[in-house]
Parts: C-alpha cells; structure tokens; sequence
C-alpha cells in the first residue's frame, strides 16, 4: 500500500470523530457547537492535505533523484545530459518544484495540471489561507498515488 492510501485510510478515523462531534452538536440543537466542529473538520482537511502533499513533494523529489542519476550517464551525448548536468550541481530540493513536476510529467496534459492545481493549494494553505476548493482528502490521496506511479523514471 503506498503512502497516500495509508494517509486516506488515518483520515478516515479522524473524519469520523469529526462527523460525531458535529452530529452530537447537532442533535443537541447547538448552532455554535456544530459551527466549531464544521470548521475543525475543514481545518483537518487542510492538515491532511498539507501532509499528502508533503509525502507528495517528497515522492517528487525521489523521482528526479532516480531521473538525474539515469540522464547523468557519460555514454549519453552531452547534449542529452546538459540540463541535467546544470540540476545535478544543486540539490535536488532547491529547483523548482513544478520544474520537477514538468520533467516527470506531460506539462500539456491533465497530470501536471493537477499538481499545479494542489501546488497552488498547498500554497494558498501553508501562507495562512483558506483553500476554496472543494477536495475530498480520499480522492486527493488517489490521485496523488496514481500521478506518482506515472511518473518518467528513465
């Protein structure tokens, strides 16, 4: 199971505590006790988010580790190796994230816009924002699971 299932599969647990808080709240005819747990549970949300992410960026990274070793081999012309000799001089957490994601990736297909999209979220997030877009964390942590086994390698 890859990291990203395991993650739904915990924020499942924590889902549902959440959905029991704001049931009790709501049987017990508390608006302000059932607008709390509503705003907790977005809140989880975001966190789970920011950790998929996390495992996300860090799958990313691996990734283009496994790439550069690959496009670094002298038998390839330089001309093939060029770029990433330049890559190969930094670590490979200081480039760019969407750059890595862009050599992992089509840019001109639905992949990479979906990193972009989570990208701009995670942003949005970790700056103190409110994310608006509705995301199901379940389906984030498949969809990150199936970007990742896409990714070029070689």
């Amino acid at each position: 199971m890859s990291v990203f299932l395991e993650i739904a599969d915990q924020y499942a647990v924590a889902d549902a505590a959440f959905a029991d808080v704001e049931q009790q709240a709501f049987k017990a005819d508390d608006d302000a006790a059932f607008d709390r747990a509503i705003k907790a549970r977005q809140r989880n949300d975001q966190a789970y988010f920011l950790y998929l992410f996390s495992r996300y960026e860090a799958e990313v990274n691996s990734a283009t580790r496994t790439l550069l070793a690959t496009r670094m081999d002298p038998a390839l012309e330089w001309l093939e190796r060029r770029i990433w000799q330049t890559w190969s001089r930094v670590p490979v957490r200081d480039i760019a994230l969407l750059a890595k994601v862009e050599v992992l990736t089509d840019k001109g297909r639905v992949d990479y816009a979906t990193a972009k999209q989570y990208y701009d979220g995670r942003n949005r997030i970790a700056h103190g924002e409110d994310w608006e877009v509705q995301f199901f964390v379940p389906d984030v942590a498949q969809t990150m699971h199936h970007l990742v086994r896409r990714f070029v390698r070689g």
